[in-house]
């Protein structure tokens, strides 16, 4: 499958979710990413994710699945196509409604159970345990001006594993880096304290941003908006105390960003110059470099 037609009804429901965000810079290419176009999420998910997590995870097949953070279900959808126990969970009642009309449309309604809450600690308790939790372009929307909160929510996701169980982050922005290519297009957003109010004024100041109906006014919801990322040791320091294993530090899960996406000349020399000037002799898995942290694999220690 190449493409995917939505009905019209569903791209309006697109189209009003992103209300307020006309002028943002990725304004169009979010709403040809929600579609089913050919380089959509949906199908760019089911072509090149799911394999992707299959590589590092085994088969997905049997397994028991949580979508954090699914958002208008694009990686719900995928899931749903290599796996028949899917929850999917977001904190916005309008996307989670787009989600299940989106797994209507394409026939997998029955593979998908729905959670929609504040807080996933609310829900915690109901939702048992998991053999994997996808966190996909979701972390950076988490602000950091909330003390702890972050952490809190990657801490209570590792508690629903299983043991054994993967926690598969992707598609994450780097803060590493000085440019944010996810929310304004700016330099030096992501290097500036998360919500910084010259931050906020700039993006404003540059036209690069708005305050939208759907996330908070002012600097908080440029955090909301995902500017400012994460980074690998903040995630995994998150975890300090637990019993993990990155998978990506692992032999056989160490030398490419992407196993299944297509090869690209500079990514192989990126890949090559990190792996064995950092990779190798640091121990830091090179997905801790990308511009966007991607298939970061944390397993849960057997017991």
């Amino acid at each position: 499958m190449d493409k995917f037609e939505y009905s019209e009804d569903f791209e309006a429901l697109i189209i009003h979710l992103h209300r307020g965000k006309e002028d943002w810079p990725n304004y169009h290419k979010y709403i040809r990413d929600h579609l089913g176009g050919p380089d959509s999420r949906v199908m760019t998910y089911m072509k090149y994710l799911c394999p992707e997590i299959e590589y590092h995870c085994g088969t997905l097949k049997g397994k028991r699945v949580l979508d954090f953070g699914c958002g208008t279900g694009a990686t719900t959808a995928a899931l749903a196509y290599f796996c028949e126990q899917v929850r999917a969970f977001d904190t916005d009642e309008e996307s989670t409604n787009i989600c299940r009309r989106r797994l209507k449309e394409h026939g997998l309604e029955t593979r998908v159970s729905f959670s929609c809450a504040d807080d996933i600690d609310e829900v915690k308790d109901s939702l048992g345990a998991f053999d994997l939790i996808l966190i996909n372009g979701v972390i950076e929307h988490i602000p950091l001006s909330k003390h702890g909160l972050r952490r809190r929510i990657i801490l209570s996701l590792f508690q629903l594993l299983k043991s054994g169980g993967y926690l598969y982050i992707n598609d994450t922005p780097n803060r590493l880096l000085p440019f944010d290519f996810h929310s304004t297009q700016l330099w030096w957003i992501p290097w500036t304290k998360p919500g910084s109010q010259w931050a906020y004024r700039r993006a404003i100041r540059k036209r690069k941003y708005s305050d939208a109906a759907k996330i908070s006014k002012g600097p908080l919801g440029l955090e909301e908006a995902g500017a400012w990322g994460a980074t690998y040791c903040e995630i995994t320091g998150y975890l300090r105390g637990e019993e993990f294993v990155c998978l990506n530090l692992v032999d056989g899960h160490n030398r490419h960003l992407y196993y299944m996406y297509p090869r690209t000349w500079y990514r192989s020399v990126f890949e090559f110059v990190t792996y064995y000037f950092v990779v190798k002799p640091f121990h830091i898995p090179m997905d801790a470099f990308a511009q966007s942290i991607p298939n970061l694999v944390i397993r849960k220690r057997s017991l």
